[in-house]
C-alpha cells in the first residue's frame, strides 16, 4: 500500500513536472514577445524572447522544486531500500547468499578471487594449448587470491599461472612448469614442453619400478 502510494506521488510529481517546464517556457515568451522594445531590431525579438522563455522555465522549475521538495523526499524515501532488496534477490537468484556480515563478505570476495584466477588460466590456456581439450578446464585449475593458479600435472609435477605487465602496461599470462625435483621454474610456451618432462619421467618411474619389483623365476 505504501509503496503503491509512492509510486503514484512519484509519478504525479513527474507530470507536475513536465507542466512546470511548458508554463515557465510560456510564460517566458508572453512576456519577452509582450514586452520587447518595437524600436529595436525585429530580428533579436524572437531571439530575445527565446532567451527570456528559458528564464521562466528556470524561474518555474526553481520555484515548483522549492515547493515539491517534501513530497519528492517522501516519494523516494525508500529508492535506496528498493534497490537493495532488488540486488538481494537478484543475487539469490544466483544461488548467491547475501553477506550477514563483513566476515562473510570478506569469504565470499575470496573465493571469487579464487575462482577468477583458475578460469583466467583454463581462458588463457589456448596460448599453449590450441587443442582446447586439457588446460581449458577451469574445473582443473586451482586458483588463489593472489590472482596466480596451479594445475595438477602429475605427482610432483604442476603447471603454474599468473599474470603480470610488462614495460608498456599490456598484461602478459605466464606459465611455468615447477617439478618436486627441481625448484627451478620451466617455462612453458607450448603444451609440447610439459609432454617433453613427463615422458622421461614417466620412462624413469617405470624403470625404479622395474628395479625393485621381486624377479620372477
Amino acid at each position: 500500500m505504501r509503496a503503491s502510494v509512492r509510486r503514484s506521488i512519484q509519478a504525479l510529481l513527474d507530470g507536475a513536472d513536465m507542466v512546470t517546464m511548458l508554463a515557465g517556457a510560456a510564460s517566458g515568451a508572453v512576456a519577452g514577445y509582450t514586452y520587447y522594445p518595437a524600436t529595436f531590431d525585429a530580428d533579436l525579438r524572437l531571439a530575445a524572447t527565446g532567451a527570456v522563455a528559458l528564464g521562466g522555465t528556470f524561474l518555474f522549475t526553481t520555484v515548483a522544486d522549492a515547493v515539491l521538495a517534501p513530497l519528492r523526499r517522501f516519494a523516494q524515501a525508500d529508492v535506496a531500500d528498493m534497490r537493495a532488496a532488488a540486488q538481494t534477490r537478484a543475487a539469490e537468484a544466483r544461488g548467491v547468499a547475501v553477506p550477514s556480515g563483513l566476515s562473510e563478505a570478506v569469504d565470499q570476495v575470496a573465493a571469487a578471487a579464487e575462482d577468477d584466477a583458475a578460469r583466467r588460466a583454463a581462458q588463457a590456456a589456448y596460448r599453449i594449448d590450441l587443442s582446447d581439450q586439457l588446460l581449458s578446464n577451469p574445473g582443473r585449475w586451482r586458483g588463489y587470491i593472489n590472482g596466480e593458479a596451479t594445475y595438477y600435472l602429475a605427482p610432483g609435477t604442476v603447471l603454474h599461472y599468473s599474470r603480470e605487465e610488462n614495460e608498456r602496461g599490456i598484461a602478459e599470462h605466464r606459465y611455468t612448469l615447477l617439478t618436486a625435483d627441481d625448484p627451478t621454474p620451466v617455462p612453458v610456451t607450448n603444451v609440447r614442453d610439459i609432454l617433453e618432462d613427463l615422458v622421461p619421467r614417466a620412462r624413469k618411474t617405470a624403470e625404479d619400478l622395474d628395479a625393485v619389483a621381486p624377479s620372477t623365476v
